[in-house]
């Protein structure tokens, strides 16, 4: 009687291989599904253990000297409701793969600029190039509404906000306006602030 063949090829996949060879395949498989495994481990423990404050406020120099004090010394860092806003709350997105994206051409682009061009080694260098790149970050936070603001702060639940405020709040979606139109520098100095600060330093390249 002639058997079944679906459970002959059914047997057939679980059956002992005919040549030693064979063996690789599933052997193979099984080395690829412990290494992808690792590797995805890996990522997310380099994803989340360089995007602390402790690691971005001292990883480079430009963040150690100029950045991180600027930040410490804002009402990100410390503020009446004991809240506090850090460099991943602002800067990495949350959300996968978005969050890997950023973080992978934010490491490329800054140890480049950090380590191999120098470009803000310097007050002088950094200070010539804070407008630049406060706009870069800007532009992103316009782009996608304020997300990285939106996450913590809710305009319709303000409370104890001057009636100007609440004025100008109620209006933003109006004027087609997103947070950072008014709110530039509540973690980090903005340009003018800067130029007032250190005397207008200019660029030294």
């Amino acid at each position: 009687m002639l058997k079944d063949p679906i459970e002959r090829n059914r047997k057939g996949i679980w059956a002992w291989p005919r040549r030693k060879w064979l063996l690789g395949i599933p052997l193979g498989g099984f080395i690829a599904l412990g290494v992808g495994a690792g590797a995805m481990l890996g990522t997310g423990a380099a994803i989340e253990a360089t995007g602390t404050d402790s690691f971005c406020g001292t990883a480079c120099h430009s963040h150690q000297e100029f950045i991180d004090p600027e930040w410490k010394e804002s009402v990100h860092y410390s503020n009446p409701a004991g809240v506090r806003a850090g460099c991943a709350d602002c800067h990495i997105p949350s959300d996968y793969p978005d969050k890997l994206m950023v973080k992978a051409k934010a490491g490329i682009r800054d140890g480049y600029k950090e380590f191999i061009v120098g470009s803000i080694s310097t007050r002088e260098r950094y200070e010539g190039r804070r407008a630049e790149l406060a706009e870069k970050v800007w532009a992103e936070m316009r782009a996608n509404d304020s997300k990285a603001c939106r996450t913590c702060h809710h305009v319709e639940s303000f409370a104890d906000q001057t009636p100007r405020a609440e004025r100008r709040h109620s209006r933003m979606a109006e004027n087609d306006m997103t947070c950072i139109d008014c709110h530039e520098g509540v973690a980090h100095l903005s340009p003018a602030d800067a130029a007032r600060k250190y005397g207008g330093v200019a660029d030294a390249r």
